[in-house]
């Protein structure tokens, strides 16, 4: 039989193991928003130098006609052909999260564990992916304003596909 001492005993030692595991987890998403600041910082960072290296101080303009040249074409196939592999990995991991997403919304707290693991795995690969992107544009000389412009160019209006 417990007594009233025991009962006490027990209370406090649950609360003390509830405090640590709080700060356990706090601890742990302070740690991780630190790193993800750090990789984001770096991205903006990549970004500034490649701007500062291939963009005027008005940011890209397109070409009279709206055509770029063939030699900007093969440089911005180049630079697809480089971020296939990044890209490859971004499409499976957003297809991870999607399904986490739908399973957690049928699901209970396994999921819904499983879904934020899966969703923190997906800031610091965009982040990658951002970086790889600033210095495969740098070392091509193509700014990231030349880039999106002969992909909306190349993909909307010439093949008529939307960016979804």
């Amino acid at each position: 039989m417990m007594t009233a001492g025991k009962g006490k005993l027990v209370l406090v030692i649950a609360s003390g193991l509830a405090v640590l595991t709080i700060l356990g987890f706090m601890g742990v998403a302070t740690w991780y928003a630190g790193r993800i600041n750090e990789e984001y910082r770096e991205v903006a960072d990549s970004e500034e130098v490649l701007r500062a290296a291939t963009e005027g101080p008005d940011g890209y303009v397109p070409p009279a006609g709206a055509v770029p040249s063939s030699d900007r074409i093969e440089v911005f196939l180049a630079v697809r052909e480089e971020l296939s592999a990044w890209r490859r990995t971004m499409a499976t991991a957003s297809t991870t999260f999607a399904a986490d997403q739908k399973k957690q919304r049928e699901g209970g707290l396994k999921d819904l564990l499983k879904l934020f693991n899966t969703g923190s795995d997906l800031m610091p690969l965009y982040a990658g992916f951002w970086t790889a992107r600033n210095r495969v544009l740098l070392d091509h000389e193509m700014g990231p304003g030349e880039f999106e412009y002969i992909h909306r160019l190349v993909y909307q209006t010439w093949l008529d596909m939307d960016r979804k």
